[in-house]
């Protein structure tokens, strides 16, 4: 083979793994912003029944109770139709523009099974900054198995989004970094 050819072929070979490395090293970078950002690190809060947690700033009540099941219901007597109450009570200045509602709702057994709650779009509440001291209630329903309708417990992420954050904010890496992560989980006791 001759030197030139050889000298060629050599670069093309080093450029076509350069080429993959970098390619490997945005994936992996990439991959590691993915996973800091939708690992979910949970700090959970207990809330003895009939009381009220407290988290950032935001007072949460909740309920869960039977409730009839809509006349188009196809279920027979093997599950349970409950209603989920969730008040949500800004107490300071500083919080009132955490409007969205609570992430990954849902009702769990004592074995570990969980089922999805699913809540009443928004409503009448402010979508930009909420009144200090107002209680703005939101309505939800789960279909249950009967035997653990009264077992059941709720839990939920309060959500940490600010109307006030700049939309452009959310697709820069440097800035949702910074952004206050939902690492709060928040579990009502029933008795």
């Amino acid at each position: 083979m001759r030197p030139r050819r050889r000298r060629t072929l050599m670069i093309a070979g080093a450029a076509v793994v350069v080429s993959l490395l970098t390619t490997a090293a945005q994936t992996y970078d990439g991959y590691l912003f993915y996973d800091k950002m939708t690992t979910k690190e949970t700090r959970e809060t207990i809330v003895p029944a009939g009381q009220v947690a407290k988290i950032n700033n935001i007072e949460w009540k909740a309920a869960v109770s039977p409730m009839k099941p809509p006349a188009d219901n196809k279920y027979g007597p093997e599950v349970t139709w409950l209603r989920v109450d969730i008040t949500k009570k800004v107490l300071d200045e500083a919080s009132a523009t955490k409007i969205a509602e609570p992430i990954d709702v849902k009702l769990a057994d004592r074995a570990g099974r969980t089922w999805v709650v699913l809540i009443e779009p928004v409503g009448k509440r402010p979508t930009d900054r909420l009144e200090v001291g107002k209680e703005y209630k939101m309505l939800g329903a789960a279909i249950v198995p009967t035997p653990v309708a009264n077992e059941v417990e709720l839990s939920f992420r309060p959500a940490n989004y600010r109307s006030d954050t700049p939309t452009e904010d959310l697709f820069k890496r440097e800035n949702a970094e910074k952004l206050e992560k939902d690492v709060d989980v928040v579990r009502f006791r029933r008795r």
